[in-house]
């Protein structure tokens, strides 16, 4: 398979470094989004995106106008994503993620049964916590809103999100999602869960970059022949 780059900061590299153990083969780098968008046949067969959320929608446009599969790696753009949806409208194949890590995948699924166990019981309050290097641009994080509306959907005491609290004491019905931006963390989350009797803590902790590239790479392969707008759990 024929890949394209688009964004060749850390993560780029590390997804170009990965494809050379496989059988695919890196076919085009765009380092800028003016390149990406003056190249009206993009050499490839699926396009990889992580660059900056200001980008995904014209990204998104052009792959549909070139007609190329694309993943969407980068975050912080889901506020428009009804309508990128809607533009989407199965004329090319997308699939976006949060984090394409693997195992954040299977913390999102443990986080689902442990709500809905903690919600049966009663007496547990729920909340998340992230922890960033200090570039990051978008909070909360993509992985911390996938785990938050795993939260909502097995906990129902919990029915609103914030990360900004304004007042010293927090609305209980509220999910509380807290972040830290301290020097080269590349990303760990914790699901923590408090009662008077115990505490319980789930953990993802990033070591490194591979998995995230390793999940992109799949993605690639799960969209290179479909159509329509996908989140990633939905392919694996």
């Amino acid at each position: 398979m024929k890949i394209g780059l688009i964004g060749y900061g850390k993560m780029g590299k590390e997804i170009e470094n990965l494809i050379l153990e496989t059988s695919h083969e890196i076919t085009a780098i765009y380092t800028s989004d003016k390149l990406f968008l003056a190249d009206m046949s993009p050499n490839c067969d699926v396009l990889i995106d992580f660059s900056f959320p200001t980008e995904v929608e014209s990204h998104i446009k052009h792959a549909i106008l070139c007609k190329k599969n694309i993943v969407i790696g980068t975050t912080g753009w889901y506020d428009k994503i009804h309508s990128i949806s809607s533009l989407i409208n199965n004329s090319i194949g997308c699939v976006y993620s949060g984090n394409f890590s693997p195992g954040v995948h299977v913390m999102r699924k443990v986080t689902k049964e442990l709500s809905l166990l903690l919600s049966s019981i009663g007496q547990y309050d729920i909340s998340i916590i992230e922890e960033h290097h200090r570039h990051k641009i978008d909070f909360p994080s993509g992985t911390s809103l996938q785990l938050a509306a795993e939260v909502l959907s097995g906990f129902p005491e919990k029915t609103t999100i914030t990360h900004n609290p304004q007042d010293a004491v927090l609305d209980p019905h509220s999910l509380l999602i807290a972040g830290i931006r301290n020097g080269d963390i590349i990303g760990k989350h914790t699901v923590l869960a408090d009662s008077p009797i115990d505490t319980i803590t789930l953990i993802h902790s990033a070591k490194n970059r591979r998995g995230f590239a390793q999940g992109a790479i799949l993605a690639a392969e799960k969209i290179a022949n479909k159509k329509g707008f996908y989140e990633f759990s939905e392919l694996i």
